[in-house]
C-alpha cells in the first residue's frame, strides 16, 4: 500500500477537524519533506501549533509524531530505489561518520521503544516448536542466517531458508501447526517471502516477522511482530539493528532454558575439538 494510501486508510470514522485536515493534507503532499522533519517544523510549514501534530499522530493511532514519522518513513522509502534513497539522504558527515551516527540513533530507538513482552513471546514460541525456519532474502539473509545459526548451535531444530525460493516453497509446504517460520525481510519486501509466510499460516504454522514496517499481506497472518528500523545512510539498507534485535532473542532464550544452551553448547565445543575446526590460541 503506498504511504498516500495507508495514511487516509487510518483516518478515524468520524473524520478530522479543521486542523488536522490541513495537516494531513500536508502530510499527503510533502510525505518527503515530512518523514525527516521535527514535529515543529512540520508544525511551522502546515501553518498549525505543534499540538495538533501530536493529536493527529494520535488519532490516527500513534503515540505521538516520532511514532507515526517512523511508520510514514518505513513506507516511504520502501517505494524508492536504492539509487532514489541515497539521494535523499545526501551528504553531512562523512560517509562514514553519517552511516556509524544513523546506526547509533537506530539502536537508540529501538532500545527505546521495543516491547520486551513481545520478545519474550518469540522466545517462547521459539522454544516449543518442533522446527524453526528462518526464510530472508538478499543483503538481510545475513541476519537470517545468524539467527539459524545461532538457534542450531543453541540446541534448537533451525533451518534457514536464504535466497533459494525452490526451497523456501518447498518448506513451506511442509510446515505444520508445531513450526515457526520466522521472517526477516525488510525495506522493499520480496514477494515470494511474503507468499510463503501466507501459504505457511495457511498450514497452521506460526509466523513471527521481523521487520521495518508490516506490509498489510503480512498483518493477518503474523503471530508476533517486532518493528525495528533498517534505514541506512546510502544505498544500502543497515543491518545493525536487526543483527542486534536477533542476538537480544537468542539471549533471551538462554535465559528461558539456560541448561539446554549450556548442555548443546558443550556437546558442540566438543565435536569442534575431535574436527579440529578452529585455531588454537595457544599454538596460533
Amino acid at each position: 500500500m503506498a504511504p498516500e494510501a495507508w495514511l487516509r486508510a487510518r483516518v478515524p470514522a468520524g473524520g478530522l477537524g479543521s486542523s488536522a485536515k490541513t495537516l494531513l493534507n500536508y502530510l499527503l503532499t510533502n510525505i518527503g519533506e515530512a518523514v525527516y522533519a521535527r514535529a515543529a517544523e512540520v508544525a511551522r510549514v502546515a501553518g498549525v501549533s505543534v499540538s495538533s501534530v501530536t493529536r493527529l499522530a494520535q488519532q490516527l493511532g500513534f503515540d505521538g509524531w516520532p511514532d507515526l514519522q517512523r511508520s510514514l518513513r518505513a513506507r516511504y522509502l520502501s517505494g524508492l530505489s536504492m539509487v532514489d534513497v541515497s539521494e535523499v539522504h545526501g551528504v553531512t558527515d562523512t560517509p562514514f561518520q553519517s552511516a556509524m551516527r544513523r546506526d547509533i540513533s537506530s539502536l537508540t530507538q529501538a532500545v527505546r521503544d521495543l516491547d520486551e513482552h513481545a520478545i519474550r513471546r518469540i522466545a517462547e514460541l521459539l522454544t516449543n516448536a518442533s522446527q524453526i525456519h528462518v526464510a530472508a532474502m538478499g543483503s538481510f539473509a545475513a541476519v537470517g542466517q545468524a539467527l539459524s545459526h545461532n538457534l542450531l548451535l543453541a540446541g534448537y531444530p533451525s533451518y534457514g531458508l536464504l535466497d533459494r525460493d525452490p526451497l523456501l516453497a518447498n518448506t513451506v509446504a511442509r510446515l505444520g501447526p508445531s513450526d515457526v517460520l520466522v521472517v526477516c525481510s525488510y525495506w522493499r519486501h520480496y514477494r515470494v517471502v511474503v507468499g510463503a509466510a501466507i501459504a505457511a499460516r495457511r498450514r497452521g504454522a506460526k509466523v513471527v516477522v521481523i521487520s521495518d514496517y508490516l506490509p498489510q499481506a503480512l498483518a493477518p497472518v503474523a503471530e508476533e511482530v517486532v518493528l525495528i528500523p533498517a534505514e541506512g545512510t546510502s544505498f544500502f539498507a543497515s543491518l545493525t539493528v536487526p543483527i542486534a534485535v536477533q542476538q537480544g532473542i537468542m539471549a533471551t532464550l538462554a535465559r528461558i532454558d539456560p541448561e539446554r544452551t549450556r548442555r548443546q553448547l558443550e556437546v558442540s565445543e566438543e565435536l569442534w575439538g575431535e574436527l579440529d575446526l578452529l585455531v588454537d590460541p595457544l599454538r596460533g
